[in-house]
């Protein structure tokens, strides 16, 4: 399994629409580089999903650390952004 982290994490409304935004870092602890990394996001009202989705991250070398950035164009922020309790972040492949 690869050896990633991820920093910084934050839900937002995107500044042109109403969707809901997810921004963070990610870092390769590893030795080896990835062409690709696929991340699962999911996010919670209180213990109920509203969103699970995976997104790529193209090219993160060893040692590395990216940014990242996911619109959910399903969600409307002004909908359900102040009722987000939690989320959960991680690889589910790398290659």
């Amino acid at each position: 399994m690869p050896n990633l982290s991820y920093y910084h994490v934050e839900i937002e409304k995107a500044s042109d629409t109403k969707d809901v935004v997810i921004k963070g870092e990610v870092t390769n602890s590893s030795d080896k580089s990835y062409s690709t990394v696929a991340v699962r996001i999911i996010l919670f009202k209180k213990s109920v999903t509203i969103a699970n989705v995976v997104f790529t991250i193209n090219g993160l070398p060893a040692g590395a650390t990216r940014a990242f950035r996911k619109t959910i164009e399903e969600l409307n922020y002004d909908q359900v952004g102040e009722d987000i309790s939690r989320y959960d972040i991680y690889t589910e492949t790398a290659f």
